[in-house]
């Protein structure tokens, strides 16, 4: 599937893999923690992430605003409409889990990428 990308390494090729793979799921906790602009915000992500190209400084800003909405990184903001939407979530439903889980995996493959040598430096939350 990555041999139409000519500019891949392993670490982006897996970072490629675990937006598609879980797509749905990035899409969908986007949009509960962040709104329409949370969605945006997976949309710009995912769809930059899908060119052939390296990804854009604008598509990996995408993906660290990404990572920060889904390990909650701004819900003690009042003014940030994360805050609002996070007091909606009752900690006892099953997406609560999920979105950790997809906090943690795209952290990791996001990580690894910006790791290797030559990557632009994105600020992402640890």
């Amino acid at each position: 599937m990555f041999d139409l990308y000519p500019n891949h390494t392993p670490a982006l090729d897996a970072l490629r893999a675990y937006v598609q793979d879980q797509r749905d799921g990035l899409l969908d906790a986007a949009e509960l923690l962040g709104g329409p602009a949370g969605l945006r915000q997976a949309l710009t992500a995912i769809d930059g992430l899908a060119q052939r190209d390296l990804p854009t400084a604008r598509t990996l800003e995408a993906c660290a605003g990404l990572l920060d909405l889904l390990k909650l990184e701004h819900v003690h903001d009042p003014s940030r409409i994360e805050a609002e939407r996070f007091a909606l979530i009752d900690p006892a439903w099953p997406i609560v889990e999920d979105i950790c889980l997809l906090a943690d995996g795209f952290q990791e493959v996001l990580e690894i990428y910006l790791d290797e040598p030559g990557q632009r430096p994105v600020q992402v939350a640890a």
